[in-house]
């Protein structure tokens, strides 16, 4: 018959620490993602001042196969991995960089006279599928068989 033994875990921490640009602060573990967040802001309350909660993201570093990496946290695992951090572990506090969208794509001009009649070639319901693009020698024959029958 067998046996399983289940390994005890440990007590949950009532203290961990927040990292951010080298400096640490002792915080309790928060119950969610955003009070983790409020938490971070508290701590570190001159660098995160007026940065937007959606920009702070939090990380541990593991050893995984001899090797040392940064796992990110997600808020929809936050709860659990609260429940099995240990005493005073180290949580790296991180501010993302603000995505930059541009209104519009650029314009891009045809080169030569033949862009207006090729931009017809190609907008056309009736374009042959053996067309000259660049792409052509990319796609399989057989994907040219398939679409022209």
């Amino acid at each position: 018959m067998r046996t399983s033994t289940r390994r005890q875990s440990p007590a949950p921490a009532d203290v961990i620490t927040y990292r951010l640009n080298n400096k640490m602060m002792y915080v309790p573990p928060a119950e969610s993602f955003d009070q983790a967040v409020t938490f971070a802001r508290s701590a570190f309350e001159g660098d995160l001042t007026g940065i937007d909660k959606s920009r702070i993201s939090f990380s541990l570093n593991v050893l995984a196969n001899g090797k040392q990496s940064s796992v990110g946290i997600s808020s929809a695992a936050w709860s659990k991995i609260m429940s099995h951090l240990a005493q005073y572990e180290i949580i790296d506090v991180h501010v993302q960089p603000v995505l930059k969208v541009s209104e519009a794509p650029p314009s891009y001009r045809s080169c030569g006279s033949t862009g207006d009649a090729e931009k017809e070639h190609h907008s056309s319901p009736h374009a042959s599928s053996h067309s000259s693009s660049p792409l052509h020698g990319l796609i399989p024959k057989r994907l040219f068989q398939r679409l022209g029958a």
